[in-house]
């Protein structure tokens, strides 16, 4: 293939790409990656040692 035939196939590839982009399609993340109800991040923080959620959210700050 020569270097013109070649430079307009990447262009072809990356204009294809932009409009594929454009469409504001996205994948969107798998459920296990959600944090869960709330009851079960409470029982999360409480068996490691945190403070429960009531406690957490009613706190002014964070501490760090």
């Amino acid at each position: 293939m020569d270097d013109s035939r070649l430079l307009k196939l990447k262009v072809v590839a990356m204009v294809a790409v932009i409009l594929e982009e454009e469409g504001g399609d996205f994948i969107q993340p798998s459920s296990q990656r959600n944090r869960g109800k709330e009851w079960a991040r409470d029982h999360r923080r409480v068996i490691i040692g945190r403070r429960n959620l009531f406690r957490a959210k009613s706190k002014r700050s964070s501490s760090r």
